[in-house]
């Protein structure tokens, strides 16, 4: 008693407690009245910033609300109660952030109105774009999404028209209304403090913002205070996350990332070690593979959104409208793909195909390598590094997922695309169709093989007809389908996209005749990148790895045909593409690519965990999928597969999160 009587004494001297004790404290019933008509005359007199948390607070209730799934009165209010007693503490943590941030914009500017409305429609901008997201792909918006803001046009045409002008008129008047209202009572709400006083106020409110770079570092002051408002910190299930932490907290969560865990035991020897080892793989597997001859060649095509809808659970396919691709992936080297991504992710395929490297190794929180990664890579290997001529064709825009920075520092020769300094030579579309078709992406193509018979090529190759959305394009539209995958509403989409398939599979059956014709050993590689976003009527958890299940071959032309060999891989994932592809061709390897042809011989395909989301596209738990489509975890791994694993992860952090030891020996090309 004693000691707490000595604590209290002291801890009365603190200058901040002292006043803290004065402020509170009162020596009559009249002072304590007195003071009380002073605070309720300073809440009169700031009435205008509770009324705008009060309105912030009202903003985050129908932010949540909206991104939770209901059906009904009973299911409608049973979701609003749940957000008032289940999701207090991150809707006042959003109300902090939402107020911080008007009021770093009226310190600024001294412009109440104009900070309300700037603050107003960024929050509607995010909310609507979290809305649009979820249900296009079941993910919310992440900060890495606003580097596709340069492809803004071509992100506005997969929005409603009718959206986009309603949404327009919503900006136009409210900013007409705060520039009209902001002239009138310009006096009444004007800040009246001294500068000194607002430097240090927007001094402090940008410190605090900057924590917004450190919430996933632990302890940090950001990390401290997520986890007292029990943030969602389920980086594997944004979905789930969204909805109990509402837009605003989701957005920043994903701010700081995490390349990737750190592997235990990794060092410079241990990498040296994998490096040596791999070293006499590679020796040993050239010893049946062929030399390179001067003019290999290999062509990755990415085709966008393809997927046989006949595999597609509650869907019946009268007529298939891709049978001679089905015909190619019977007869030789072909089967599924797992895709880590439905109804996008299109760019996380292609860089696991061109990396060799697999995205189920990445952090939860790294959700797309080409714009949080890349970047960052002092070296990024690809297969690109073993061909003296590097070609990419991409007949889109190529603002999305910083397309053009990332191939330049892949090592790309040439990038045709859209508007590009290298002009596509083939634009021709299907009808009303606004994708160029598949058929002059492959005369595009034939263009670039017929231009190089002397050295070495490879040309990266995405096929973007059957992107999304699949409005009423054709005149005909010869397949149907029955079933309830697809809800009513969707089925001409499904019969657009059927037909789009169609005539890729014309296109490619076109384009296996001409390289067969053409003399110069070509292997050709062609994926689907994942399912278009149509099929709704499935339960995603039930039928998720069939949602993520594409289809893919690989071909060898004619003229190196008698050298070819055939992989009987039932079940791959893109990241084995490029050891699949030298294989294929029976030629030699670097190391590097001995480790990876290890990785696809070896290894059941490595993916994420299909059936914990729709579109997968966060990196939260790895499985592995066996050649008979069964989803086993790392535990059900023989003991040489997990020898092989443990290199595999050891080099990709190297790469990647580490301190490239290894990017020189993975980037170097095929010895003579």
């Amino acid at each position: 008693m004693s000691l707490l009587v000595i604590f209290l004494f002291y801890i009365q001297k603190i200058r901040f407690i002292h006043r803290f004790i004065e402020y509170f404290a009162f020596d009559s019933i009249e002072q304590l009245t007195q003071r009380w008509k002073k605070r309720i005359h300073w809440l009169f007199v700031h009435k205008s910033y509770f009324l705008v948390a009060a309105f912030f607070y009202c903003f985050t209730f129908v932010q949540i609300f909206v991104l939770e799934p209901k059906e009904g009165w009973k299911e409608t209010i049973q979701v609003a109660l749940k957000i008032f007693t289940q999701r207090q503490a991150p809707m006042i943590l959003t109300i902090i952030i939402i107020m911080g941030f008007f009021f770093l914009l009226l310190l600024i500017s001294n412009r109440f109105w104009y900070a309300l409305t700037a603050t107003l429609i960024i929050n509607l901008l995010l909310t609507i774009s979290t809305v649009i997201k979820m249900e296009m792909r079941e993910e919310p918006v992440f900060p890495s999404d606003l580097k596709m803001l340069t492809g803004l046009s071509e992100l506005l045409s997969m929005v409603s028209p009718v959206l986009l002008i309603v949404g327009g008129l919503i900006l136009l008047l409210l900013l007409i209304t705060s520039i009209i209202v902001q002239r009138r009572l310009q006096k009444q709400y004007s800040l009246k403090i001294h500068w000194k006083r607002r430097f240090i106020s927007i001094a402090v409110l940008l410190g605090c913002f900057s924590g917004v770079f450190f919430i996933n570092h632990k302890n940090s002051p950001s990390f401290l205070l997520f986890n007292l408002f029990k943030v969602n910190k389920t980086f594997f299930n944004q979905q789930g996350a969204v909805k109990d932490n509402g837009p605003v907290i989701q957005f920043l969560n994903n701010i700081d990332i995490k390349i990737m865990e750190e592997p235990a035991g990794y060092s410079k020897e241990k990498i040296n070690g994998i490096m040596k080892k791999y070293n006499t793989k590679a020796d040993e597997i050239n010893q049946t593979r062929s030399d390179w001859l001067n003019n290999q060649t290999i062509v990755l095509n990415l085709s966008e959104s393809f997927s046989d809808p006949a595999r597609v659970p509650n869907l019946t396919v009268p007529t298939d409208p891709i049978p001679y691709i089905k015909s190619i992936i019977t007869e030789g080297t072909g089967g599924l793909m797992l895709s880590v991504g439905y109804g996008g992710g299109t760019a996380n395929m292609e860089w696991e195909g061109l990396t060799g490297l697999s995205i189920s190794n990445l952090s939860a929180s790294l959700v797309t390598p080409y714009t949080q990664l890349v970047e960052r890579q002092k070296i990024s290997p690809n297969i690109t590094d073993l061909f003296d001529e590097k070609i990419a064709i991409h007949p889109f825009t190529a603002a999305l997922y910083r397309r053009k920075q990332v191939f330049d520092k892949f090592g790309f020769d040439r990038f045709y695309y859209l508007d590009s300094p290298d002009k596509l030579t083939y634009t021709d579309k299907i009808e009303q169709s606004p994708r160029i078709s598949d058929d002059s992406a492959y005369k595009e193509t034939l263009k670039a093989l017929q231009s190089n018979t002397e050295t070495s090529q490879f040309i990266q190759l995405s096929t973007m007809q059957n992107h999304m959305p699949y409005d009423d394009y054709y005149s005909e539209l010869n397949y149907t389908a029955e079933g309830t995958a697809v809800i009513p509403n969707r089925r001409k989409e499904l019969q657009t996209y059927m037909q789009g398939l169609h005539y890729t599979d014309t296109a490619v059956k076109k384009f296996i005749q001409e390289i067969d014709k053409i003399d110069k050993p070509i292997t050709f590689v062609f994926y689907g990148d994942h399912l278009p976003a149509i099929y709704s009527g499935n339960d995603s958890k039930k039928y998720g790895l069939e949602q993520h299940q594409t289809d893919y071959f690989i071909y060898n032309n004619k003229y190196s045909r008698e050298q070819a060999a055939t992989l009987n891989k039932e079940v791959v994932a893109p990241n084995n593409f490029g050891a699949m592809a030298l294989e294929h061709a029976n030629i030699k390897v670097t190391p590097y690519y001995a480790l990876l042809t290890e990785v696809s011989n070896h290894l059941p395909a490595l993916t994420i965990d299909p059936t914990e989301s729709l579109s997968n596209r966060f990196n939260g738990k790895q499985v592995f999928v066996t050649e008979d489509s069964q989803i086993i975890q790392e535990k059900n791994l023989t003991e040489k597969q997990k020898e092989i694993l443990e290199d595999y992860r050891l080099i990709q952090y190297d790469l990647v999160a580490g301190n490239q030891y290894s990017a020189t020996w993975a980037t170097q090309k095929i010895k003579d």
